[in-house]
């Protein structure tokens, strides 16, 4: 999916790193190690790099922590898909689902996230999850979200 990054335009400066500087603050985000890679119009992608907090008692990375990451990825997604006068607007996921192929267990994890379909009040984006690498026989978890923008009051 890297591959196709000519698809998705790069945001006005302002934005980006509005955005990157609001995901670098985010707590939970920073607890898992989860690192913005890229982050365009309509696409986002984030590496995780794993550690043994991270495992439930099998050694794999525990699917909450998966799905978070499919959510938090998806949600940045949906974020770089307003118009540069929203950059302060938020999103409330609405509704997600998750499928697990193969078990997390890896050195990192690796999301990427596209826009599906945008309207004014609420956004879908597909999230994939891999193991170290992007390819199809690495993918780890599948994810569709919906969001719900958050109008800001500035």
């Amino acid at each position: 999916m890297l591959d196709n990054l000519t698809l998705y335009e790069h945001l006005p400066e302002k934005q980006f790193q509005h955005l990157s500087a609001q995901f670098a603050r985010e707590p939970a985000y920073r607890y898992i190690g989860l690192k913005l890679r890229d982050l365009r119009r309509g696409f986002c992608a984030t590496v995780t790099t794993v550690s043994n907090d991270l495992h439930h008692h099998r050694g794999a990375v525990q699917g909450g922590i998966i799905a978070m990451i499919a959510d938090a990825t998806a949600g940045y997604t949906a974020l770089a898909s307003l118009d540069v006068e929203a950059m302060y607007d938020d999103m409330a996921t609405i509704e997600f689902k998750t499928s697990f192929f193969r078990p997390g267990a890896a050195k990192e994890l690796i999301c990427v996230s596209n826009l599906v379909h945008g309207g004014n009040r609420t956004l879908f984006c597909a999230a994939k999850i891999y193991l170290d690498e992007i390819g199809d026989n690495q993918l780890c978890a599948d994810a569709t979200l919906t969001f719900s923008r958050l109008r800001s009051r500035a």
